[in-house]
């Protein structure tokens, strides 16, 4: 915990969070122009942003 009574996340956590991001804009984009290799790079942001998350216990940090 810091000073202020906050957790800290370590980087992967951050890693996660910016690839799940970066997966939903993607996917944004692969629905406008219907675009299958978006939907791919999508899916596989998603999916190594979850794994990312859960590798680093994402979850936990949150108390």
């Amino acid at each position: 915990m810091s000073e202020t009574g906050h957790h800290k996340a370590n980087t992967g956590s951050w890693l996660a969070v910016l690839l799940l991001i970066a997966g939903s804009v993607v996917g944004c984009f692969a629905l406008i122009f219907a675009s299958v290799p978006l939907w791919i790079v999508t899916a596989v942001l998603l999916v190594g942003g979850g794994i990312i998350a859960l590798a680093s216990r994402i979850m936990e940090q949150a108390y």
